[in-house]
């Protein structure tokens, strides 16, 4: 006898079902204060710190003998493998941060000038607060950060050298770390080691330096708590500037114009997690679909319905392609041309065609990154569980993500049946009630399958976008002066520009310090590469170029008096 199944759906709230609409209708709120209509790219007056009377960095910091150094440096530091874990426990109760000891160890022999001038303070156990107090105290500190941390190296068979070597092959210094965030660490140590190595040189601003040590998980323990830290020390408002990591860098157009890319702003971040709990069995006799099989779909209809991309008028991303209509019109005349005529929607079809990373700067993204289940070979799996990493662009939300989340499912949880819990407890679903069943849908089966799967929706990681930094006033000009003549070229131009983060920082936890935060590596793209995969590296002779850049602004900043100005304060509403 041929049985018939009637398969059940969850039925949601009308004002979900609204807000599962919100891809095609996105609350705008977020993007409030892009709009701009004196924005001419126009740029302030290059800043050189010569007057000081401090070697050039390019003499200091040029030269075989100086890159041996740096290689020394740099190649001792990405050998420690300062991994962090998404699983990790406290520190002083995981063994597994032990290894943070061994590279504050190192850093103490390679910087001796950092450490015997700069007070060091550890926060939460492994966070590093270095601090060299400046002689007026009028003057806002400059906050210089990056991270001890790296992400896990699997695979290591795969790399072309072992992940924790920290190899140099005459170009490149391989290793996990190399680019992100070591890169940063390295560099600014080295160059705060040469200022502080001149005896003469005492800082009239104070200089701070702080290194978190799992921003590779959020950072909730390293600068999660060094941000508190330092607004009980000094204040909200209280330092001139944060200049942390960032993956845009540099890129040369036309071979006579370099823009440079620091972001000033970083895209939200949630992460979605999916468990199905299902009935199993021996695998001699699976039904039709087993846990995986069911989960497999969710992950094929998730992929196959990726979001939408835009370009906000006024947005950092329409403010650099503006900025390239200005100075390289014919680098890309189709670009000029939908810049110049204000086609925003065409503009956003024909840069999603460039590469991954000017994609995603104009969508949320959503990656399926983490997929566990089964625990044998011949069983059913009885619970598996994904996890689906999203950053979220300006025109979209959280609640905008969640709510496709369950638009997506939603054919699924039909097709088999399944009971929903999603979101339960969370601010931006207080009131769900998945659980009321009504039969939509059949599969036609010669016997009766009983999946009794219940899928439960949660959350982690909400992040909000961050606001935007400013790309006018005192500090704003001080920074790309700086950016100006530290990477001037001959017959060249430098163009520093305002961009966006698709990723998130440790500055998610010093909003609060300041407004003027930026996130920048001062590195060409392509000259540091393969971060969070197999063979990370990056080009020796970039990296020195990086600690030039430090050098110089960590001297200009020193000889500004700009601090407290009303002109600093000024941010865009996200």
């Amino acid at each position: 006898m041929r049985h018939t199944l009637a398969l059940a759906a969850i039925v949601l709230p009308a004002h979900v079902y609204a807000l599962a609409g919100a891809r095609d209708s996105p609350d705008r709120g977020a993007v409030e204060g892009f709009k701009d209509d004196r924005f001419k790219c126009e740029l302030p007056p290059v800043v050189d710190p010569s007057s000081d009377g401090l070697p050039a960095a390019r003499d200091v910091f040029s030269g075989k003998e100086a890159l041996k150094l740096q290689v020394e440096r740099h190649s001792a530091i990405v050998s420690i493998p300062t991994v962090s874990y998404d699983d990790n426990g406290e520190p002083l109760e995981d063994p597994r941060w032990e290894v943070f000891f061994t590279l504050h160890e190192k850093l103490e022999s390679l910087y001796p000038n950092v450490h015997r001038r700069m007070a060091r303070e550890t926060v939460n156990t492994l966070g590093l607060l270095y601090t060299i107090k400046g002689s007026d105290s009028s003057l806002k500190p400059l906050l210089l950060t990056a991270h001890q941390d790296v992400v896990p190296a699997t695979s290591e068979s795969a790399w072309s050298y072992p992940p924790f070597s920290g190899h140099f092959d005459g170009t490149w210094l391989w290793g996990r770390g190399a680019y992100d965030d070591k890169n940063s660490l390295t560099a600014l140590l080295s160059a705060l080691e040469e200022l502080l190595g001149n005896p003469g040189w005492e800082p009239t601003r104070t200089i701070i330096l702080a290194f978190g040590f799992d921003e590779e998980c959020s950072g909730r323990r390293g600068a999660g708590t060094i941000g508190p830290h330092l607004e009980n020390l000094y204040g909200r408002n209280s330092m001139v500037m944060i200049l942390d990591e960032g993956s845009t860098g540099m890129d040369l157009v036309g071979n006579d114009t370099l823009y440079a890319l620091p972001s000033v702003m970083e895209k939200g971040h949630v992460d979605i997690w999916i468990e199905l709990h299902v009935n199993g069995g021996h695998s001699s006799m699976p039904f039709p679909h087993t846990g995986i099989g069911i989960m497999a779909e969710i992950v094929t209809q998730l992929e196959a319905h990726p979001w939408e991309p835009e370009v906000i008028e006024g947005s950092p991303i329409h403010k650099h392609y503006m900025c390239q209509a200005v100075y390289s019109p014919e680098s890309a005349p189709n670009i000029t041309r939908l810049v110049r005529e204000g086609d925003l929607k065409s503009l956003a079809k024909e840069l999603v065609t460039l590469d991954r990373s000017t994609h995603y700067r104009l969508q949320t993204s959503q990656a399926v990154d983490y997929f566990q289940g089964g625990v044998k070979i011949n069983a059913m799996p009885e619970y598996i569980k994904i996890g689906v990493n999203h950053r979220i662009a300006p025109q979209d939300s959280i609640p905008a993500v969640k709510a496709n989340i369950l638009k997506q499912i939603k054919p699924i949880v039909n097709k088999f049946s399944l009971a929903v819990r999603a979101f339960d407890g969370e601010e931006q679903y207080p009131d769900f009630g998945l659980s009321e069943k009504v039969g939509d849908g059949v599969v036609n089966t010669m016997y009766d399958v009983e999946y009794n799967g219940t899928l439960v929706l949660t959350s982690s990681q909400e992040t909000l976008a961050a606001p935007v930094s400013p790309t006018t006033g005192l500090v704003w000009d001080l920074f790309s002066g700086t950016i100006q003549h530290s990477f001037a070229f001959d017959g060249g131009k430098v163009v520093p520009v305002g961009e966006l983060m698709t990723g998130n920082t440790d500055t998610r936890h010093y909003l609060g310090l300041t407004p003027n935060i930026y996130r920048w590596i001062p590195m060409q793209q392509g000259h540091a590469i393969n971060p969070h995969t197999i063979d990370e590296r990056v080009k020796m002779e970039d990296h020195l170029a990086v600690v030039r850049f430090y050098y110089d602004l960590i001297r200009n900043f020193d000889a500004s008096k700009v601090g407290p100005t009303a002109d600093s304060l000024k941010v865009g509403e996200l």
